[in-house]
């Protein structure tokens, strides 16, 4: 096979697929607070931010002035006039904000070193945050977050997750973490949930075989280019809006691809190698890794948008490694 098959991130990557899993995860956190946050908010993002009601959240893509995008982020509106946005990027957020920010009431922060994380997903994570939580978390719709308590513990439950999976975010203050991650646990042996160790496996491997992309695979690219068109509200302002709807009707130059890799011995593929079209550079991979569940070597590619059909057979590297252009979902 092309990539190097491990027993151990097999095991913890069918847990999640069949069972459940949990895992600690390392993101960065922005609180944004103050009477214009949500319209402040809308200008930075594409999707209506100010639209999702106290207690929901939305997923939307950041761009820069020429309307390519340059972060991706989930939003949260945790109370009236009050936001999380989970970035993996948080200095460089707030840099820009910064560098946008007007006459609007608003204050931002990097709470990431007073908020900690941990994700429950598959199919049995909602059995494990019901026994962790007193109460229940059957009432959560996707996207919805709302307080809960893990004994005397204070804690919010977030629905969502980067695994395509039924899952579960569990937000604690930074110090009531080991108390919280011993719950978790405890929770979890119950099911026979294992605590996932392997970064790739749920950073890449779970999320890549969902079609679930990150910002390094976007980067540089406008939302329509990645298929987000459903997040793009033209409706409304935001930064770089004008390019964007330039681009638009100029049509996609390039296009945000899945790639399934064919070779049938071991090579490496790094992220940013060329893509070719009988042998003519066509663009650039974003990443490879081999999918546990559909047991393929997959992954995403940049690619000119006259290349990027369904089907398309293009070769990978100075070897020539056979890959087909596949849709960016394979579950």
């Amino acid at each position: 096979m092309l990539f190097k098959e491990d027993k151990a991130a097999r095991a913890e990557h069918q847990a999640v697929r069949e069972n459940a899993g949990w895992y600690r995860w390392t993101h960065d956190l922005v609180e944004v607070t103050g009477k214009d946050s949500g319209e402040f908010l809308e200008y930075l993002f594409v999707n209506q931010i100010g639209k999702a009601a106290v207690g929901r959240s939305k997923y939307t893509t950041m761009l820069n002035e020429d309307g390519k995008i340059i972060d991706d982020t989930i939003v949260m509106h945790m109370a009236e006039n009050k936001y999380w946005v989970s970035t993996l990027y948080a200095p460089q957020l707030i840099q820009w904000m910064n560098a946008h920010k007007g006459e609007e009431e608003v204050s931002y922060e990097d709470i990431t070193q007073k908020i900690d994380m941990y994700a429950i997903q598959g199919p049995n994570s909602l059995k494990i945050v019901n026994q962790l939580i007193q109460g229940s978390a059957e009432d959560l719709k996707r996207f919805q977050i709302k307080d809960a308590q893990i004994g005397s513990i204070k804690v919010k439950i977030h629905r969502g997750g980067f695994t395509g999976e039924l899952g579960y975010e569990v937000y604690c203050e930074i110090g009531d973490t080991a108390e919280v991650r011993q719950a978790i646990g405890k929770a979890a042996e119950s099911f026979q949930a294992p605590e996932l160790k392997i970064l790739e496996v749920y950073v890449r491997s779970l999320p890549v075989e969902k079609g679930f992309a990150l910002r390094q695979d976007m980067y540089g690219l406008t939302p329509y280019e990645c298929g987000l068109d459903w997040s793009v509200h033209l409706d409304k302002d935001f930064i770089g809006k004008e390019a964007l709807v330039k681009a638009k009707e100029k049509g996609n130059e390039y296009k945000l691809v899945g790639l399934e890799y064919l070779a049938d011995s071991y090579e490496d593929i790094c992220q940013k190698e060329i893509v070719y079209d009988r042998g003519v550079p066509c663009g650039f991979v974003r990443t490879a890794i081999y999918g546990y569940t559909v047991d393929k070597n997959i992954g995403f590619a940049v690619v000119k948008a006259k290349h990027g059909e369904i089907g398309r057979k293009l070769t990978v590297g100075s070897n020539d490694s056979p890959a087909v252009v596949t849709e960016k979902c394979w579950l």
